[in-house]
């Protein structure tokens, strides 16, 4: 009972109530402000999903690439399979905005998030990419204090018994999870994206998100 309310709590989909709808949605609305963006950009969502499309009006222009696509891909989206870090389908600057929510820190350690960074830099004249930051109190992913500053095997441990994972809340393998999360900092962040304005997602009083943004 008390996982199947914090799952009513956090969890962005399908629940709309939720504390992390609600921050996405106020998220989205900060992308489309800051980056002055409309229907005549040919976007580019990185690592995402029509989650954050649906119903802004701008589901035609978008293109979504992903590692894995569903098997039923709705709307009048353009999908593509491919890698993050290797973006060799598309040419330089072939979007008007590359956006990318919660992915980066999925990749893989820095060297990969460098090889991200770098391909949304190349094919966006203007980007959006925000990540969970590293020393908020409380980790993103798993929803447990300190997570992020554990060793890995303790990592792994809290993973297989802690309930409130969205991974595990989602039905996916949270252990596989604890080893492919790598938050940033912000003078990571700032290596990562130097031409970009690092703007800071605030929740409760604490940095929450960074995002890195170029106009």
């Amino acid at each position: 009972m008390i996982r199947e309310f914090v799952s009513r709590k956090l969890l962005a989909r399908p629940n709309a109530n939720s504390v992390t709808h609600r921050l996405r949605r106020r998220r989205f609305e900060r992308f489309l402000s800051e980056l002055q963006v409309g229907p005549r950009d040919r976007i580019l969502d990185v690592g995402g999903s029509p989650y954050f499309w649906n119903e802004s009006g701008l589901e035609g222009s978008v293109t979504i690439l992903n590692v894995q696509l569903p098997p039923v891909q709705d709307g009048p989206f353009e999908w593509v399979q491919g890698d993050a870090c290797r973006m060799s389908m598309f040419r330089d600057k072939a979007f008007d905005v590359a956006f990318s929510n919660s992915v980066i820190e999925h990749v893989g350690a820095f060297q990969r998030q460098a090889a991200m960074a770098a391909e949304v830099r190349r094919v966006g004249r203007r980007y959006w990419v925000q990540t969970p930051y590293k020393h908020f109190p409380v980790e993103a992913h798993f929803v447990f204090p300190g997570f992020q500053y554990l060793p890995l095997r303790l990592r792994e441990a809290v993973a297989r018994v802690w309930p409130f994972s969205y991974a595990k809340m989602l039905g996916l393998d949270p252990v596989r999870d604890a080893r492919n999360i790598w938050l940033l900092d912000r003078r990571q962040m700032k290596t990562l994206f130097p031409d970009a304005e690092i703007l800071v997602e605030w929740f409760v009083g604490l940095p929450k998100s960074l995002i890195a943004v170029y106009r």
